[in-house]
């Protein structure tokens, strides 16, 4: 046995090369430090609304809640956590289109996002960022084509960047 012939300091010191080297092997090849990119934000987020995974969804919310609406109507991440959990008005908005309500003067039936992302005719997506008061922002936009749910729509979710990651400004 070779190993014996070792010098002694040598030998000693081994395990803690080992172990150095199985820390050093531990991470993940393609892991990075910091936040998601706008894109790679806009593929994750856009992949979360198209498998319905509320939970993931919900990691999304800030603990202060988000904007919902065309009039930016704030809503509490409890508030928001209840919805998803009930199966109500803003899970039905974004995932179910069976717990939709019919809006008035439509001339085809509501669909919710996660519907017209994985079922129409044309779905392009596109990411973008800025700056709005010291406070760096992604906007994510869905172009969708579905003549059974209205026809052409954009859908946009704002984000701002926060210590914890990107976090849900206004969901539309």
């Amino acid at each position: 046995m070779s190993f014996l012939r070792l010098p002694a300091r040598l030998v000693l010191g081994l395990p803690l090369l080992t172990g150095a080297c199985l820390i050093g092997q531990t991470a993940h090849p393609y892991a990075k430090a910091g936040p998601p990119t706008v894109s790679e934000l806009e593929k994750t987020f856009f992949a979360v609304l198209r498998s319905g995974d509320t939970l993931q969804f919900l990691s999304y919310v800030p603990e202060d809640g988000v904007n919902l609406g065309r009039d930016a109507e704030h809503a509490t991440k409890t508030v928001i956590e209840e919805q998803l959990t009930k199966r109500t008005e803003l899970y039905c908005k974004l995932f179910d289109t069976s717990c939709l309500h019919t809006i008035p003067g439509a001339h085809a039936p509501a669909c919710s996002y996660r519907q017209l992302l994985n079922n129409s005719q044309k779905v392009r997506t596109a990411s973008t960022e800025t700056t709005r008061n010291q406070v760096r922002q992604a906007i994510l936009v869905a172009e969708v084509q579905n003549d059974e749910c209205g026809g052409h729509m954009l859908i946009d979710f704002i984000f701002n960047q926060q210590p914890d990651g990107w976090k849900l400004f206004s969901i539309p």
